[in-house]
C-alpha cells in the first residue's frame, strides 16, 4: 500500500479470473478525502486517495466495514519511514479512519469516502 501526500493514489482496476468460470470478480473503488491533520511530532497535508478494496490485497470486507491493516512508506523531516498504516471505512456512512504508527509516533485523521463507479459492492 502506498501513500501518496498531496496527490492521488491511481491504481488500475484490479479484476481476478477464476479457472473455473472465468468470471470477474468486482472488487469495490472508493475515493476518500482526508483533511489536514497534526499532532506535535507530525503533520500530515490534506489529501485525496483512491483505494481498492481488493481482499488478495490484504483488505478485509465485513458486514459494516472495509478495513486494511499493513505499512506505508512516509517521509518525516525529509527521511524515509516504514509506517503501520491502518484503515477502516464505514460502509453505512462513508466515514473512514486512517492511523498511521511509527517509531513511537502516532496519527490518526478521519474523512469522507464515496464509490468511485456505479458497479461493485454497495457501500
Amino acid at each position: 500500500m502506498q501513500v501518496i501526500r498531496n496527490g492521488f493514489l491511481s491504481l488500475l482496476a484490479l479484476g481476478a479470473l477464476t479457472l473455473e468460470g472465468h468470471a470477474q470478480a468486482v472488487v469495490a473503488a472508493l475515493e476518500c478525502d482526508f483533511p489536514a491533520a497534526s499532532t506535535d511530532d507530525w503533520n500530515m497535508a490534506a489529501s485525496t486517495l483512491q483505494y481498492y478494496i481488493d481482499t488478495a490485497r490484504g483488505w478485509r470486507v465485513d458486514e459494516d466495514s472495509f478495513s486494511f491493516d499493513g505499512t506505508a512508506n512516509i517521509v518525516v523531516d525529509g527521511k524515509d519511514h516504514v509506517a503501520s498504516l491502518s484503515i477502516t471505512v464505514s460502509r453505512q456512512s462513508g466515514r473512514a479512519n486512517k492511523t498511521l504508527r511509527s517509531e513511537g509516533r502516532s496519527l490518526t485523521v478521519s474523512g469522507e469516502c464515496r464509490k468511485m463507479e456505479a458497479s461493485g459492492r454497495k457501500f
